[in-house]
């Protein structure tokens, strides 16, 4: 389920917790960002406990997810591949813009 809401953390647009997707209504109608999302969803239907200490806990998880994720929204052409590695340099996962670069190749 979608839910459009001003909640969403600073710094994102959306944010999956399964069973939901909450994003901000300025973002409802983003398909391509929806579909970033959809990924987290689909991923944390099967494990959505343990999807989530994963994610919080490692950051090779952590970028590994948002690699799938953000390759669904370059390919919707939500995205940027560089607009993608930046926005991978925002999750303090260690990593150059290099490096996030190759991860999305």
């Amino acid at each position: 389920m979608i839910v459009a809401t001003h909640l969403v953390p600073k710094g994102f647009s959306a944010l999956s917790l399964w069973p939901f997707i909450f994003v901000r209504p300025a973002q409802r109608s983003n398909t391509a960002l929806i579909e970033h999302e959809m990924v987290h969803y689909r991923e944390q239907a099967w494990i959505m406990p343990i999807w989530v200490l994963l994610y919080l806990v490692s950051r090779k998880f952590r970028l590994q997810a948002e690699v799938r994720a953000y390759t669904r929204q370059i390919a919707m052409g939500g995205v940027t591949r560089e607009q993608a590695a930046h926005a991978l340099l925002g999750y303090r996962l260690g990593i150059t813009f290099g490096k996030a670069m190759q991860a999305l190749s």
